[in-house]
């Protein structure tokens, strides 16, 4: 028997010899097409991977291939992740074996999801092993941003001159491949870390720069004329700040209020400047801690309130006794991490020298063993191949109908979870309907015709019945034609299962059409698919303008999560 078993062992090895040099082309062709819709249809491209089995993926480069693609199309999407799940495969494979644009797109995708987790050593690090790679780099679009996502990192640590340093090559980057709007976002900061560093001949060449800039907008003019202001206090006459202060202070954002503070405080204003200190530390709005503290000191200290003034300084040196201490440990961590990578390539070196040693030694005993499979082979007898391939026939339809009956099971769990999510929202929406007759009639009807579709999906999972889910296929087809009546009802619906969620959106002065714009996010939409259902040109100048009313930072976060999570919020 111990015989026979071993006279099948060679057919089976070459078998997957065979399989395992064949290239997977359908895999790679997937690949291919999702990597060069990244920049311009991230959306596209998410979705091709998605489709992609990972069942398919049979080598460590395509698994590799695979991660990476995955994680930039999360991330392009606006999908933030804070494992690495996702890319480990990546991390495992390029950073041994991938050309140097692999290293840098997996050493800026580690280093965002560092930056994600709030593990910002590690974050710089990872953008500084990818920079590294500069001389040898050809996606130099993904080198501007490595720079430009590290450049924001160390101003948090209020490293200026390493802020401003990155912010600089990367709007030359932008500059070279025609991204204008990144580009004057890095000029602005590069701007501004000039003015930080008392770089004065700097400062207004990169000013000059920025005004030959054209079509900026609104938003984009009220920075340029913030930071002229912050120049002006640190480098011209009292003369030249007067002229650009008024008492507008609409007009700039809530740290742009600390150098019009500085500003009035400088040509003499200092009640003036006083109030708007005040006004700025009850804002409830985020602003820059440590500058804030060291202008309140002036001010107070000029306006004869020295005790005041002391308290501040203080609090200043609190602040910066803390950020020190995160710096002296970032700076540690970077000596221990150099460390380690020399070890590591000294370790490589040895592996390799012992690796073409095994080599040698493995081709000859390969060529060996092929030998005298082939021997063996010849002599295999026909009946026993016949009964192998019975038993792996055998063995494969086993392992086919285990395989759909957990599909079958897994199916059937989320038809039964669906059911329970669909009958909740429904009971939701009667019990309104019972507990609040008062509602207006266009309210009730918008909550009725959803309690219809609801039992209408509902009686078609448990039936499996075509003709229950008519009135929901039709109930689609009037939502994409008649875009603005089902806006109207669905706000109708959100005010009365989520009123708290709608008067806060009233509350911070957003009309009708913005709060129905809000409740496409809210229903689980993404931006670009908002985008495309109201088919606006303006699409993002609604959303940039509700951003500015709610005081949410365009760069900080998703508005569709934000709107998501406040929500969930403001039910409890």
């Amino acid at each position: 028997m111990f015989s026979h078993r071993i006279s099948f062992i060679p057919i089976i090895i070459l078998i997957l010899l065979f399989v395992g040099c064949t290239e997977n082309q359908e895999v790679w062709d997937k690949l291919e097409s999702a990597d060069n819709l990244i920049e311009s249809q991230p959306n596209s491209s998410l979705i091709i991977l998605e489709s992609l089995s990972k069942d398919k993926l049979k080598t460590k480069e395509e698994k590799a291939r695979y991660a990476l693609l995955m994680s930039m199309a999360l991330d392009k999407n606006y999908i933030d992740t804070t494992t690495f799940d996702i890319l480990q495969p990546a991390i495992d494979y390029y950073l041994k074996k991938g050309t140097p644009d692999e290293k840098l797109r997996t050493y800026y995708y580690q280093g965002v999801i560092y930056q994600n987790r709030g593990e910002r050593d590690k974050s710089i690090n990872s953008f500084l092993k990818g920079i590294v790679l500069a001389p040898e780099i050809k996606d130099t679009l993904v080198l501007a941003r490595t720079l430009d996502a590290q450049a924001l990192l160390y101003k948090e640590f209020h490293d200026y001159k390493s802020y401003t340093d990155n912010y600089s090559r990367a709007a030359l980057l932008y500059r070279n491949l025609g991204k204008d709007k990144q580009m004057f976002h890095c000029l602005i900061n590069t701007l501004n870390g000039y003015i930080l560093l008392n770089e004065k001949e700097k400062a207004d060449s990169i000013e000059q720069i920025i005004d030959n800039i054209q079509s900026l907008n609104e938003n984009e003019l009220k920075v340029v004329e913030e930071l002229k202001l912050t120049k002006a206090i640190q480098f011209d006459s009292k003369e030249e700040i007067n002229k650009l202060v008024n008492d507008d202070i609409k007009r700039f954002s809530i740290n742009g209020y600390i150098s019009l503070a500085l500003a009035f405080n400088k040509i003499g204003e200092t009640d003036k400047a006083i109030d708007i200190i005040n006004k700025i530390s009850t804002s409830g709005l985020s602003y820059d801690t440590i500058r804030y503290e060291a202008v309140k000191i002036i001010v107070l200290r000029d306006g004869g309130k020295k005790g005041e003034a002391l308290d501040a300084y203080f609090e200043l040196n609190h602040r910066l006794d803390s950020l020190n201490t995160i710096k002296f440990d970032q700076k540690s961590r970077d000596i221990e991490e150099k460390y380690k990578l020399e070890l590591l390539a000294q370790q490589e070196v040895n592996k390799r020298k012992n690796a073409e040693s095994v080599l040698i030694f493995g081709l000859i005993i390969f060529g060996f063993a092929i030998f005298i499979l082939l021997l063996l082979i010849r002599n295999h007898k026909t009946q026993k191949e016949l009964a192998l391939q019975r038993a792996q026939i055998s063995e494969s339809e086993n392992s086919r109908l285990k395989t759909e009956k957990e599909k079958l099971m897994l199916e059937a769990e989320n038809m039964s979870h669906r059911i329970s999510t669909l009958e909740e929202e429904r009971d939701i929406l009667k019990d309104i309907i019972n507990k609040h007759k008062e509602l207006p009639e266009e309210v009730q009807n918008a909550l009725k015709f959803r309690i219809e579709i609801l039992n209408s999906l509902v009686a078609g999972y448990i039936t499996d019945n075509d003709k229950f889910e008519k009135p929901y296929e039709e109930w689609i087809k009037e939502v994409k034609e008649n875009t603005k009546e089902f806006m109207n009802s669905n706000r109708l619906a959100f005010e009365a299962s989520h009123p708290c969620f709608i008067k806060y959106f009233k509350d911070h002065g957003l009309t009708i059409s913005e709060i129905n714009y809000v409740c496409l996010y809210a229903l689980g939409l993404g931006g670009k698919e908002v985008g495309e259902y109201i088919q606006l040109k303006r699409h993002y100048n609604i959303s940039s303008d509700i951003r500015k009313k709610l005081n949410i930072d365009e760069h900080e976060t998703n508005l569709g999560i934000y709107i998501r999570k406040l929500m969930k919020e403001l039910d409890h």
